[in-house]
């Protein structure tokens, strides 16, 4: 149905729209927070208060905004635009919806006190709500764990819950975020069968299914590459030993730096990094920031952020500045500082992007069950903060 709105109304309010949309995007407005008045708003952009209601209005359809009742606007997604469900209630989901038109998101909630501007699973999951908006579907969120990541074994039986139930209901189709990679294989395989699914970050071995992800290994090149340039000779990489894609792959990045650096004095090392504050754990690497200084490592490329945050924690135990005595740099950006302030280096993921090429990749699999399979990287970019210059 074509809008009764002026033409002049909709340019301006698209143009609001978009000014909203990347201070949502960038953390002006943060998740939660009422937006400011509509006044206020008009004010501050120049505009009549009929286009910013008109913007809000396209904000909400597109998930970015939720509405209430005698409230202001709220940054964040409503249940009108998304049906958010877990195990335990999702026979609760509206059936005035039929399951053909549903698109689910299989992904632990996540989030953290340190993020900003959306969680790394909001943001695919509004660039998802946005793309299926177009092509006349609608996004549910299956969550597979609440704010803490369970044990293999607690996370496979969540997925398989999750893949059984949008099988059994008959769901569209499901982009899929594996943190039980090694589990579940066959019933991924079977799934896949009659509902199309596409891999988030993760593939799992001998599944050949559609699959989004980012550059991990160029990506984490440059930002190695970032501390080569800035004169570090001896870069430590923290990870976890993990048999996953996206972490090898930033291992083989970090190391093409080393090894492709012209100074040949450039070091090599690897250490797997403790998940727990315990001291017990941090045995080895505070060992390795404790030799002399013309010996320990003066610049650390993590494989996430949160674990730049730990060593940042850890470093400050010890005595050392970042980054004076050390530079660090982290991949993800979704922590754009660490606890102490300091601005993080780091990878910039385009969760949106990701959100909208798996619903792409869906499409295109409805449309065509027989075409091969494909697998779509996307780049990263280096975002450089105070931690690393």
């Amino acid at each position: 149905m074509a809008s009764s709105a002026p033409a002049s109304l909709l340019r301006v309010s698209e143009r609001v729209a978009g000014i909203l949309s990347e201070r949502i995007r960038s953390g002006v407005y943060s998740i939660g927070d009422p937006l400011p008045t509509e006044r206020t708003l008009a004010a501050d952009l120049g505009v009549h208060r009929r286009s910013v209601r008109t913007a809000i209005d396209q904000l909400v359809r597109y998930g970015l905004v939720s509405r209430r009742p005698n409230c202001r606007p709220t940054v964040g997604p409503s249940s009108s635009t998304a049906v958010s469900v877990s195990v335990e209630s999702r026979r609760q989901t509206s059936s005035r919806i039929s399951a053909s038109n549903l698109i689910a998101l299989i992904m632990w909630r996540g989030g953290g006190p340190l993020e900003h501007a959306g969680t790394a699973q909001q943001r695919i999951f509004w660039g998802m709500n946005q793309a299926l908006i177009e092509f006349g579907y609608h996004a549910v969120f299956l969550d597979l764990g609440g704010e803490k990541i369970g044990s293999e074994e607690e996370n496979a039986a969540r997925e398989a819950a999750h893949l059984r139930y949008i099988r059994d209901q008959g769901f569209g189709g499901a982009l899929f975020y594996p943190y039980s990679y090694r589990q579940n294989s066959e019933l991924v395989r079977e799934v896949n069968r009659s509902v199309p699914l596409v891999l988030l970050d993760r593939k799992i071995d001998g599944i050949d299914v559609d699959f989004v992800g980012i550059e991990n290994r160029k990506s984490m090149f440059e930002a190695a590459s970032h501390l080569i340039e800035q004169g570090h000779r001896r870069i430590v990489h923290l990870t976890h030993f993990e048999p996953i894609l996206s972490v090898q792959d930033r291992v083989w990045g970090y190391l093409d730096a080393i090894h492709g650096s012209k100074a040949s004095e450039t070091l090599e090392m690897i250490l797997n990094a403790p998940s727990y504050k315990d001291d017990r754990y941090w045995t080895l690497i505070d060992t390795v920031f404790r030799m002399p200084k013309e010996q320990r490592p003066t610049a650390a490329v993590c494989v996430n952020d949160y674990m730049a945050v730990g060593l940042a924690e850890r470093l400050e135990y010890l005595g050392l500045s970042i980054p004076g005595d050390v530079a660090v740099t982290g991949f993800d950006n979704i922590v754009p500082a660490l606890t102490n302030g300091i601005g993080l280096t780091t990878v910039a993921q385009p969760y949106e992007e990701i959100g909208a090429r798996g619903v792409e990749l869906l499409m295109r699999r409805i449309q065509d069950n027989l075409s091969p399979p494909v697998s779509m990287e996307l780049p990263g970019a280096l975002i450089v903060r105070r931690s690393s210059v």
